[in-house]
């Protein structure tokens, strides 16, 4: 089937991704998709799950509706819906990302808040900025829109990492055993050289990641603080305190008048295979109670194969953003 959308890439310079602890390239792709380009049409940022890229997007499905045949499906719904869609690349050495500036990784708050969006500005002019992403990109779309409403509009969190002690905490004990028997480092040089992997080296290497953004520690190995002792595997509990901040039913108390700017959409599928949807609903639900305005979809799915949501929530942020009185940027 063809589709109606215009689609190419361009290059960026990341400039806050400069001397990276990981040497990843300062040099990034960005893949532009427009539909009835307009002046006012607005800018959704995507960000790609963990393990995942800007292509993860562009990647067809012929077993679930993938990503491109969502965005046919919203613009046969509705022809005059307008849109840019970009998605930068932001893989790293970690296999994926969590969005966050780190000593351990580098500087990807920044690269999306002030590269990515200069850029976007430099081409397209001051427009209404979105932001939305599934897992990882999920999480990264809650905390950017939520710390810088001054750039976002609004976001949609598609089963994005939240509740942390449910998400996180079952994965340590064999992240433990997998990793001690390396250390981080070479662990890190073993998982980026083999050709496949285990499922307990895959959450491994996703708890490395993880603790690489949110506990950063140029004294500990590969500079990554872990949430657990080396010798018997027991909680760090001063490490883990340092990840619960950027827990968001734990921070978002601390961001509602910001969230009181934002069209703040959230989806998931209630057998969500990491538990997710406890923190998407709690996240809501704390939202409700302070009397913030927001969207809540739940759907008898788990965490994969789930890109149809989209077709929900794109239009819906697209208008939420657009129909936003100017004097709330």
């Amino acid at each position: 089937m063809s589709s109606k959308l215009s689609i190419h890439s361009e290059e960026i310079h990341g400039n806050s991704l400069k001397n990276n602890a990981l040497g990843d390239p300062e040099d990034r792709s960005v893949t532009l998709i427009e539909h009835n380009f307009r002046e006012d049409t607005p800018i959704l940022i995507g960000l790609a799950g963990f393990f995942g890229t800007f292509q993860s997007f562009l990647n067809r499905s012929y077993t679930n509706m993938d990503f491109l045949s969502t965005l046919d499906m919203i613009i046969r719904r509705d022809p005059d819906l307008s849109f840019i869609i970009a998605l930068p690349d932001t893989m790293t050495g970690l296999h994926g990302n969590q969005y966050l500036n780190s000593s351990a990784v580098g500087s990807y708050e920044d690269f999306i808040t002030k590269d990515v969006t200069g850029f976007l500005e430099k081409r397209y002019g001051r427009r209404k900025i979105g932001i939305f992403g599934k897992s990882s990109g999920g999480f990264a779309a809650y905390n950017l829109a939520s710390l810088h409403p001054d750039i976002f509009s609004g976001f949609v969190d598609v089963s994005g990492d939240s509740a942390f002690e449910f998400c996180y905490l079952k994965d340590f004990p064999g992240t433990y055993e997998t990793v001690r028997k390396y250390g981080t480092g070479k662990f890190i040089d073993h998982f980026s050289h083999s050709p496949s992997h285990t499922a307990a080296e895959l959450n491994a290497m996703n708890i490395i990641a993880m603790s690489a953004f949110y506990s950063p520690d140029e004294d500990e190995d590969a500079g990554i603080g872990l949430p657990f002792r080396m010798d018997n595997g027991l909680i760090r509990e001063d490490i883990w305190e340092k990840w619960l901040e950027f827990d968001p039913v734990r921070n978002v108390t601390s961001r509602l008048e910001n969230l009181s700017r934002q069209t703040a959409i959230f989806q998931v599928g209630n057998r969500d295979e990491f538990a997710l949807n406890l923190g998407i609903v709690a996240l809501s639900m704390i939202l409700d109670e302070n009397s913030i305005q927001n969207t809540l979809m739940q759907y008898d799915e788990g965490h994969f194969g789930i890109d149809y949501f989209y077709g929900d929530s794109i239009p819906l942020l697209i208008r939420g953003i657009t129909q936003e009185p100017e004097g709330n940027r």
